[in-house]
């Protein structure tokens, strides 16, 4: 069709509401073949601009019969009614369509722009699975904020964007979904800023006590395998006493984070960041990176928490 822009979402219910409000009255579907210069007489028929239409050509309308209107063509009420030129094959009633859904509305060239729908059973199916994924939706957001609503959020991102749905549907669980997302965001970022706190409060609890004479700290804090939280710790034990050194680990079910920062002065007298980590990781699994005075790493076996801190502690301690 022809249309500059592309079909606003109240433009497309707007659409789908007087298509179906058609089908809903049953009317009958009326076709005749009649000259081409009387057809084109007719009051509000539409047609495609710059088309070539046979002579005779097919007239359809709904609801007035084709001899109704070529026996008063110029009738203004025929604006109200659906009046077009076409060769394609057409159903004896609006009713026997069932029901009418607008699955897409994209532009094809410069101000023409072109509508799909489906209809009847179709339609109803289309409609089905818009329920159930959004019920889909309605089941994920009721979980509990963890491992299991992250993944079934990212799985129903990726499943929405496939989703051959009604554009109207699709448009208000995409806003549903975002709603799901943006929850899911604020709770991780309220939960890194929770843990990092929780984090920080380790070494600042540990620089702060006075009679704690040691010039290292190995600490495994009981959140989760956040590596972020490590490196805003490295950045503080850096700006608060650079000639102090730390290892830290944090996680406590699947993954372990863990990661050093190796003073100067401790470089000097024979510790090792990679050696380190490298004890680290031989006990927790994974591997760790890096060079100089910081090495960061990922485990996946928290059961060696415990051994790798007095591995570390061990190798500290002959050195400092």
């Amino acid at each position: 069709m022809a249309h500059k822009q592309a079909v606003t979402a109240k433009e497309l219910e707007k659409i789908e509401a007087i298509s179906n409000k058609y089908i809903k009255n049953n009317d009958k579907v009326y076709y005749k073949d009649v000259s081409l210069t009387k057809a084109k007489e007719i009051n509000g028929l539409r047609a495609v601009f710059g088309e070539t239409y046979p002579d005779p050509v097919r007239v359809v309308s709904i609801g007035v019969s084709v001899d109704d209107l070529l026996a008063d063509p110029t009738n203004t009420k025929w604006h109200e009614i659906s009046i077009e030129f076409c060769g394609g094959t057409h159903v004896a009633k609006t009713g026997d369509i069932k029901d009418l859904v607008i699955i897409e509305e994209s532009g094809i060239a410069k101000g023409i722009r072109r509508i799909v729908a489906v209809t009847g059973h179709d339609a109803h199916h289309v409609q089905k699975v818009a329920n159930e994924f959004e019920q889909e939706i309605d089941n994920a957001s009721s979980l509990p904020f963890g491992v299991a609503k992250e993944s079934k959020s990212k799985e129903l991102g990726v499943a929405l964007k496939k989703l051959s749905i009604s554009v109207l549907d699709k448009q208000r669980l995409t806003e549903k979904f975002n709603k799901l997302d943006k929850s899911i965001k604020d709770n991780l970022k309220a939960k890194q800023k929770e843990e990092t706190k929780k984090t920080l409060d380790v070494v600042n609890n540990w620089l702060n006590d006075k009679e704690n004479a040691s010039s290292f700290l190995v600490a495994h804090v009981p959140i989760t395998a956040n590596a972020k939280a490590i490196t805003e710790a490295i950045n503080l034990i850096k700006k608060q006493d650079k000639t102090k050194s730390i290892y830290l680990l944090t996680g406590e079910t699947d993954k372990v984070a863990h990661g050093c920062y190796v003073s100067d002065e401790a470089i000097a007298k024979g510790i090792n960041a990679n050696e380190l980590a490298k004890a680290v990781s031989e006990n927790i699994g994974g591997k760790a990176g890096g060079k100089g005075n910081i090495v960061q790493g990922m485990g996946d076996k928290p059961q060696g928490i415990n051994t790798a801190i007095e591995e570390v502690t061990k190798l500290f301690k002959e050195k400092l």
